[in-house]
C-alpha cells in the first residue's frame, strides 16, 4: 500500500510583523492558512506542520475541523546547539494524529521536508525561508509559493529549488491536487 500523501504546510508565525511588513490586510494569512487547512482535510490529504502559532497552528486547527485524520506535529525541544522556540510554550501539538518531539530546531526543517510529498508556503519568514532551504537536498520537493502571500525569493535561493509559483489560494490548491494525484 503507497503511503498517504502529505503537504508540509510552512508560513510565519510571528503573523503581524511579516502583515505589516508585506503590507497585508490583518488577518490575510490567517484566512489563507484556514483555508488550505480545512482544504487539506476534505481532500483527505496528509499535513505536516510545527504547530507553535501564526500560519502551522492555524492551518492545523482548520485541517482537524475538517476531519482530516493524517495529520503529524513536529515539536521540537531545545539542545544545547540550538535556540529553544519562545513559541513552543504556545501551540497545540496534540491536535495532530501524530506527534514527533524528539527532534531539536536543528532538525525540524530537514525532517518536515521528509515526511511530507511537497511544501505550500502560506507567507516568508526566516524559518520558512529555511524549511523551504532545505528542500534543495531531501529529493528536491516541489515548493508551491502563493505569490500573493509575499514580496519575493532571492533568486540565489530560487534558482536551486522546485519552486512551484501560484498566484492565489485557488491556484495553490489545484496545483497541489495535480502533483499528488
Amino acid at each position: 500500500m503507497a503511503h498517504p500523501k502529505r503537504v508540509g504546510i510552512v508560513g510565519p508565525t510571528n503573523v503581524p510583523l511579516i502583515e505589516e511588513k508585506v503590507r497585508l490586510s490583518a488577518g490575510t494569512l490567517e484566512s489563507a492558512a484556514r483555508e488550505i487547512g480545512a482544504f487539506l482535510g476534505e481532500q483527505s490529504l496528509g499535513m505536516v506542520c510545527v504547530p507553535v502559532t501564526g500560519v502551522p497552528l492555524w492551518a492545523l486547527e482548520a485541517y482537524k475541523q475538517a476531519h482530516g485524520m493524517n495529520s503529524l506535529a513536529l515539536w521540537p525541544r531545545f539542545s544545547g546547539q540550538s535556540e529553544s522556540s519562545p513559541d513552543t510554550n504556545r501551540g497545540n501539538p496534540n491536535l495532530a494524529d501524530q506527534l514527533r518531539d524528539d527532534l531539536t530546531w536543528g532538525d525540524e526543517p530537514f525532517e518536515l521536508a521528509k515526511a511530507s510529498d511537497c511544501l505550500a508556503v502560506i507567507g516568508l519568514s526566516c524559518g520558512t525561508m529555511v524549511e523551504m532551504a532545505v528542500t534543495k537536498w531531501i529529493k528536491k520537493k516541489p515548493v508551491f509559493v502563493v505569490t500573493s502571500l509575499m514580496t519575493q525569493i532571492p533568486v540565489e535561493i530560487a534558482c536551486e529549488l522546485d519552486l512551484r509559483y501560484c498566484d492565489d489560494m485557488a491556484d495553490l490548491k489545484r496545483r497541489i491536487l495535480e502533483v499528488l494525484s
